[in-house]
Parts: C-alpha cells; structure tokens; sequence
C-alpha cells in the first residue's frame, strides 16, 4: 500500500517543492518522501533473499506473472480511458527488448543470473560488503550516477539490489543489534534529508541539489533499507507475499496506468490526495486478487515446469540441453501441424486481404490526401495486430466449415478459396468504386450482378476451373491424406465459437458493448465516413462486420401509428394555414444548396484577428439579405453530415451516437429517404473532386437526385482549374459547371446540390504564391505553424469571396426564379481554442440566403424573422418560407422548429453514450439545456423526434401518408 500510494502521491509534487526558498515545511516534505522511497529496494531485498533462499521462484513464473499483471493494468486502463497504446501489450511479452518494465526486467535478470554472481563474486561476506560500497557508496560520495540508476528506476538497479537481498550473509547479530542499527541508519538517513538541502542552498543559492539524496539508489537509503530488511527475516513470506510485492514493483513502474489513474483524479470533485489513498488500498487489493488467481492456475503449473527444467541446467550442458530442446520442440510441431498449417496460411490470406484494398500501390487514401504509405509494408509495419485478427476470423470459416463438414481438405481448402474469392471481389470493387464490399451490397440480389459485371470474363472461367481443380484436389486428399474425424462435442464448439464472433459483431457500434473499449485498444476504427480507408486499416472483412449493425436512434416516447397520424393531421392543418399566404411553387423554383468547404470567417473566432477583411463581398451581401451563423455538427471534419441534415431538415442531434455518418450507415441502405430532392422534377449534385467518400453515388441515388457530377462520374467535370499550387479544384470552377447545370435545364425547376473543395485541408502547404495580405495578427497559441494555416486559409477564402461576386452576377442574368443558400459546412481544425470554452463559437459558420431579381419579383423575401443563430435542418423551411413558397405537412413542422426552436448544439460527450448531449442556441447566443425549454418547444421536439424516428429506423408509418407533399391552401394537392 505504500509503495503504491507514494507511486501515485509523487506523481503529482506538491506545492511545497516547486517553492524557490528554504523552509522547515520544505525540510519536513524532503526527509517524508526520502523515506517513502525506500519502499522499491526494501521490496527488492525482501524479494532476492525469499525467491531464491526460502521458496524460490523462477524466472519463467516471474514473467508470467509480469504479462498477467501488465494485462490486467491495461484492462483497467483501457476503461479509464478512450485508447491505450497497443505497443504495451508487446512490452508485457518482451520486457527486455522494449525496457518498459526496466525493476521488474532486472528482477528477471538477477533471477537468471543469480547463480553465477553467489559462485563468482560473493562467495563471502567481505566480497559482499565490498560489492554493496562500490555499487551505492562510490556514486553517493563523488555525486555521479556512474551506473546509471536514474534515482532507482533502472533495470541495473533492480538487478544490484535483488542480487544483494539474495546473497545477504547470515547474520551473527542479536536482534537487539538490528534494532540499534536500523535506528541510527533511519536517524542519519533524516539527517542527510535535512542538510541536503541546507547545503544546496549555501552552496549553489538555490534548491537545486536539495534532492540530491530523496531517491532509492543513495547510500544512507540503502542503508536503512538493508539493516531494516535484515530485522524482517525471521519473517518468512509466502508465494502469495512475494507475487504480491512483486504486483507492487509492477505498479510502481507501470506509468501508464499511474498516469490514467491522476487523470481521472483530476477530474473527480473529491480531493485527489484522498482517492490515491483510496487507490492504494484498491491496488493492493486487486493485486492479491490477482495473485491468488495466478498461482492456483493451469498456466502458473506449466510455468513452474519450464523453471524446473531450467534449474537442471549447467554452463557444461547447455549445448546438449539446447539439442534437447529443439528435439521436443520439433516433436510439437509435428503433432500441431495441421493447425499450424491453417494458422500459417490465413495469416498470409489475412495480410493480402489487406493488401489488396490499396489505391495504386498505396494505402490510407485519405480525405487529407498528404499521407499514405507503401501498400506491401503497410499492414505488417503499421497494423500487425490487425492482420492477427483478421486472420482469427478466417480461421473461424475454417472451423465452422470444419464442424459442419468433419473433413479436413475440406474444410481447409473451401475456406481457404472462398477467401481468395473475396479479396479478388474487394479489389476489384475497390478498382472500379474506390469503396470496399458492404453488407447493403451482399443482402441485395442486384450487387451479385454488379459484382459479377466488374470481373473480366477470363477470370470468372479461370475461378470456376480453380474451382474444378480444387474438388478434383479435395477429393485425392480425402483419399490419399487422412486425418482423424472430429468427436461431436468438438464439431458443435468449432461451429459455435464462429458464429458467436460474428453474432457479436451486431453489438461492436453499440457504445455499451463490453469489448467497445478493448476493440479501440487494439487500433479498430470503422472510420464509417471513408469506407475505403476503413478497410485499408481494419481489413475488409471487419470492415464488413463494422457495418452490419448500429443503433439509428432511440425509440421516442410515445412513438406509435396513432401519434404519427396525429401529427401528420396537426401539421396538415398548419399547412394550409401556412399556405393561405403563399403565392409560389417550390417545384418550380431553382434552389442551390451551397456547401462552401470549411468556409469560416477567421475574424469571427476568439481571440482571433487578421489585419483585414477576406470576404467583404459576402459581409455585404450578408447585411442585405438573410444571414446570420449556422451551427455546425461538426468540426474540422463531417462535411456530408451536414448535407444530409440540410437536404431531409432531420438534425444530427437526434440520432443514437452510433449513427456517426447518415450516408453510408443509414441513406446507401434504407429505400425511404424523404428529402428537399423529392419536390423537384430534375435534382443534381455537384462536387469538384472524387466522389467516393461517404458512399455518395449510393447515397444521392438513394435520396433521389437525377445525376451526380464529380472527376471519375458520367457526366464530366467541364471545367477544371485550380489556383497556383492547390491542388483541389477552385470554387470558380465548381460555380462554372453549377452554371452549366442550370442553363442545360429546360425543366420549369431544379434542384443542386453544390459541395466545393478548394478550402479543403491541409492549410500548411505552399499553395499561394503571397498569402500575408490577410496575415493574422492575434490567435490562441499562435506559432509559426498555426500563422502559416490561418494565412493560407484566408487567402483561400478571399479567392471564395471574389468568386461568389462573379457568381451571383451571373445568378442575376438569368431568366429564372433562383434562390442560393451558402453556407459553410464547419469550421477548419487549425485553431488553438480551447473547446470547452469556446466550443460554440468553433462550430458557427457563416451563411447567406439570396434570391436572384426573378425570385425577387414573384415574391422572395430577403429577410426573415429568426436567422441570427441556425440549425443546418432549418434550411429546407427558410428555403420555402424565402421563396414564398407552399409547403408540405412535413415542412410545416420544420417552419415551426425553425421559427420557435432554439438551435441545435452537440456538446461536449456526455456520460451517457447512448443518447448526444445535445445543447440549443438562442438567437442572443444563450446555450440553454432541454429542461429550459418551453413546453411548447418541448412538444415540438418530441414531434419532429417521432417523425425522424418514423421515417430512418421506425415503421414509416409517414409513407402512406400526405405527410410530405405541398397541398394548396384550399387541401387540393
């Protein structure tokens, strides 16, 4: 307990020693902490003199114990935090290789080596006694830490004071005299404390070397340390004893779970100097918890036969011993062959299967676009652990098929060509889409044929001869290799396991899942916004698994046929009330919903300034239209979140967390998709750039728009140029082809979805020849690094003012009805605020709504009534409510959301992961909480939940409605 309470108290000095000036507390402080230090080498002595004296421990049991304990603290790690470092579970197997665990690897050393050094070197007590001065006394009296003990946390530390604990001389001293000796080493041990920094001061005028001697590698410490263990011997510990001081050494060098354990302390209102108290006992209880379970186990047995047979060994024959060795090992492997083949070559399939989701010989295609790595490196470098896993579940095919079938040849080889199958198909579905197999894909009939149309003709003919030869192959093996027949029980486990792992993998989103946590740990990203990139870390095949299952949203309150139809009859009545006043057709409007990439005014963050204005165009046109801030989902990333709310007005905020991105987990595989697209007779997206990320072919297909234009699709991008050396398509090419799109129409109305890209990070390229015409003047944290951003960023958004100019003078010229909704999707991730204080202001993104001279005359309004603070999902109402246009049931709800509810706000993650914490802005900037809403806004919420419940992961009880189309205000539709 006291080893680990001092472990956690002086993680954390206390005031007292950051002082600069002497003081009878600082003195108190100093001999108080000297003492606790003792702590490790009285452990270590008691450890060397009861391990290989009274009941001796081997070095294999004491490494089995150290993996078992190093599991067992990233267990408590991994629920203490988000993500743990997998690289400590490589340190707990070789401790010696990664010096992770340098007292506990000199305690193995010493262990191993104990032998030779009794022989050798302290074959009597005056070797001893000279061994014990040169190793402490020579570094203390001439200051130099010439063996480098680093104050007692080196693994030659633990190695000299094992060693000397297990060669300690017997003792001809009374008991009496222990006494006395360890009285006055205590004694001089304080002294030294005390003058240590007395010293310091007078001789340096300063605090130093006041510490010189606080540590466990001095002489006096050692001292005190050796008489006091010497009064302890008579004592006589146990196994349970000495695997329990062992767990304390493990814990006092286990920084990693020390570090968890005060981060979580600073976050408790209780004082932390208590909870380590607390966590003291705690830790001393579970490490003999641990203990008691480790030395009545299988594996301790196991262990302790490997330490017997090590024992026998001599210098002299350790070359038969080594022959002797090879021989049983080789013994083993003969009798595990057969596993050992399958293992061996799904590991291998494991690895190509990651392989072959590579972009030209390159993984991690990322968003970013500035890294990626080689394509046949990359897994075995990067992502060891996964092909492991990947490989695990390839071996579960091959047990379920075993179990089923009972054959080996058959079993081996069906898996192993049905996996072959599936890499061709991931590459080839990679190759053709940029996006990896999805389960949406395998439970539709029509992907088959999809699938099979990617696949050249001679190679559907050389699969099916494989598939020939290898039954040919099957069948003369069963024949001429034979292999012993499973028993039942056997067969029903080896199908079972499988089918269990997959079953899970319905639960692996959920964020309540037991193993959510251990999974993260082991590097398991479903990185749901870039399928391609998903499968290029995880795999394809747990890609796979990652999305055959996650919670849409909780179920309302109330949610039912009957209180959907109830609504449907509220909202149709607000409708018509809604419709008596408007005069226009949405169907017949031109609408453009422009997403501007990570379009921000730098001027509007706090604390933030740059020497000018970058976007005066769009501030005027914002001081005549309506304008004002929309809250952002997002920040530095979510760019098609925000798409799918302002295209369905269905918030973010409403959905379960595990739904993180709508396109690819709920609009690529639900068939009802109700959105601002549905009005209209001809619907186009627009995106400068690839068009793989967030499956959005399958989802604007999904949600009704005619065609989908990007670098790679049908219908061509015309228009391609970029500014200087950026390498994304300008903003003046992405209204170019939006323009193309509008004029080629003939259709009375349209809607575009425009996403651009030239504002897409990374901001800390040399893109611009001069970006210091908007330099920033004052920032959160400003370096060189954060100027650089800010500089090109403005200079980006400069380029995006002067083209918006152009483009809404074109707008101007036509002869239709246009309406333009800008907006920018999220703020870009290069600012220093901090996000607790100023997370609102890091997720407001300026827009404008503007209507073109024709829109004008038939009525479009340039100012409404609520646009200070919005929610992306109010843009379909404020659309039509510009527009002067009628609306459907549906709409009518969303005016009412827009007009009386508080925007929309994600805060920061709340302790109950099944639902978001969400917050609502108010138009004078308030962040109000649920409870604080009125019961009027309160019945608005629950019906808009019920409704977006409804229409992603209810009955659709909507759909044989008239929820969702324009009536007239007399109820004709």
């Amino acid at each position: 307990m006291l080893t680990a309470f001092s472990s956690l108290y002086w993680q954390h000095a206390p005031q007292i020693f950051l002082q600069e000036t002497l003081s009878k507390k600082y003195l108190i402080a100093n001999v108080i902490r000297g003492f606790s230090v003792t702590s490790i080498p009285i452990m270590l002595l008691l450890l060397g003199y009861f391990m290989t004296r009274i009941r001796k421990i081997g070095i294999f049991q004491a490494w089995g114990f150290l993996v078992i304990g190093t599991w067992c603290c990233l267990l408590v790690v991994c629920f203490l935090q988000d993500s743990t470092w997998i690289g400590h579970f490589y340190n707990a197997l070789f401790p010696f290789l990664r010096n992770t665990s340098p007292l506990f690897s000199g305690i193995l050393l010493a262990i191993l080596t104990n032998k030779i050094v009794a022989e050798r070197l302290m074959n009597n007590r005056y070797a001893y006694y000279i061994f014990f001065f040169i190793t402490f006394g020579v570094p203390t009296i001439f200051g130099k830490d010439i063996f480098n003990y680093n104050g007692g946390t080196t693994a030659l530390y633990a190695w000299m004071v094992f060693t000397l604990g297990a060669n300690l001389p017997d003792s001809e001293l009374p008991k009496k005299a222990w006494y006395f000796l360890t009285s006055v080493s205590a004694i001089v041990l304080a002294i030294m404390l005390v003058i240590m920094p007395l010293i310091s001061e007078g001789t340096h005028g300063d605090l130093s070397t006041a510490t010189r001697l606080t540590d466990a590698a001095n002489l006096f410490t050692m001292l005190f340390s050796f008489y006091l263990v010497s009064l302890l011997l008579p004592l006589r510990l146990n196994r349970v004893q000495l695997f329990s001081l062992l767990g304390s050494v493990l814990f006092s060098a286990s920084s990693f779970l020390i570090e968890a354990l005060n981060t979580a302390n600073e976050k408790a209102t209780w004082g932390i100097r208590y909870l380590e108290l607390f966590e003291a006992i705690l830790v001393s209880l579970v490490i003999w918890s641990v203990v008691h379970i480790y030395v009545k186990s299988k594996f301790f047995i196991k262990l302790s036969k490997l330490d017997k047979m090590l024992d026998s060994w001599h210098l002299a024959d350790l070359e038969n011993n080594i022959k002797l060795t090879l021989v049983k090992t080789k013994r083993s492997l003969r009798s595990h062959k057969l596993m050992l083949i399958v293992s061996g070559v799904m590991l291998v399939l494991s690895y190509i299967s990651m392989v072959v989701t590579n972009v030209g010989g390159r993984v991690a295609d990322t968003i970013e676009g500035d890294k990626s790595y080689n394509a046949l490196t990359y897994a075995i470098l990067q992502r060891p652990q996964i092909i492991v896993i990947n490989a695990l579940l390839f071996v579960g095919l091959y047990l379920f098929l075993r179990g089923l079938t009972n054959s080996f040849w058959v079993s081996f080889l069906i898996s192993d060509y049905l996996i072959v199958i599936w890499c061709i198909a991931t590459y080839l579905k990679i190759a053709s889409r940029r996006e990896p197999i999805l389960p949406s894909e395998v439970v539709m009939l029509g992907a088959y044929r999809n699938l099979l149309n990617m696949v050249p003709h001679w190679l559907l003919l050389l699969g099916v001869a494989s598939l020939v030869i290898l039954l040919i192959v099957i069948f003369w093996l069963s024949w001429k290799v034979k292999v012993k027949k499973l028993s039942l029980k056997t067969r029903i486990k080896y199908v079972m396991i499988p089918t269990v792992i997959v079953c899970s993998s319905f639960f692996w989103n959920h964020d309540d899942f037991i193993l959510k946590k251990p999974m993260k740990m082991l590097g398991i990203d479903p990185t749901f916004y870039n399928q391609l990139n998903g499968a290029q870390i995880n795999g394809p095949t747990l890609q796979f698994l990652n999305n055959l299952d996650f919670v849409i949203m909780k179920r309302p309150e109330g949610y039912s046929k009957t209180k959907v139809e109830e609504i449907v009859t509220k909202y149709r009545i607000r409708a018509n009330e809604l419709n008596k006043t408007r005069t226009n057709d949405l169907s017949k409007q031109t609408i453009i919903f422009n997403l501007s990439e990570s379009f921000s005014d730098p001027n509007h963050v706090k604390a933030t300034k740059l020497k000018g204005d970058p976007i005066p165009y769009i501030h005027q046109l914002m001081n005549e239209t309506t304008s004002g801030y929309m809250i952002s989902s997002g920040f530095g990333g979510g760019t098609a979140n925000i798409e799918y709310i302002t295209m369905t007005g269905l918030p973010l905020a409403n959905f379960s967390p595990t739904l993180s991105t709508p396109y690819t987990q709920l609009v690529s595989t639900h068939n009802y998709n109700p959105s601002i697209v549905n009005y209209f007779s001809n619907a186009v997206a627009i995106h400068p750039y690839v068009g793989n990320f967030y499956s959005r072919p399958k989802a604007y297909e999904n949600l009704g728009f005619n065609d989908f234009i990007y670098l790679g699709s049908k219908t061509k991008i015309k228009h391609q140029e970029k500014i200087q050396n950026n390498p994304y398509l300008s903003d003046k090419v992405a209204y170019a082809n939006t323009l193309d799109v509008i004029n080629e129409n003939k259709a009375n109305g349209q809607f575009i979805n425009l996403v651009t890209m030239q504002n897409h990070m990374p901001y800390n390229k040399a893109y611009y020849s001069d970006n210091t015409k908007f330099e920033v003047e004052e920032a959160v944290g400003l370096n060189d690094e954060i100027r650089e951003q800010i500089n090109n960023f403005a200079t980006g958004i400069h380029y995006t003012d002067k083209y918006v100019a152009e483009f809404i003078e074109r707008l101007e010229a036509i002869d239709k009805p246009i309406t333009l909704v800008f907006y920018g999707d999220h703020l870009p991730g290069m600012y220093a605020n901090d996000m607790t204080k100023d997370g609102l202001n890091l997720h407001e993104t300026d827009y404008f709504i503007y209507s073109n001279k024709v829109a004008r005359e038939q009525g479009a309004r340039t100012n409404l009534m609520k646009t200070r603070y919005i929610s992306p999902n109010d843009f379909p109402a404020m659309v039509a409510e510009t527009t002067n246009s009628k609306v459907s049931p549906y709409y009518a709800l969303l005016t009412n959301i827009y007009q009386s509810l508080p925007a929309f706000y994600i805060g920061t993650e709340s302790n109950d992961t099944s639902v978001r914490n969400v917050e609502y802005v108010t138009e004078d900037e308030k962040i109000v909480n649920e409870q604080n809403l009125t019961e009027e806004q309160k019945e608005l919420l629950s019906d808009l939940r019920i409704i977006q419940y409804d229409i992603t992961a209810g009955k659709n009880y909507v759909k044989d409605t008239d929820f969702m189309k324009i009536q007239s205000s007399d109820g004709d539709e």
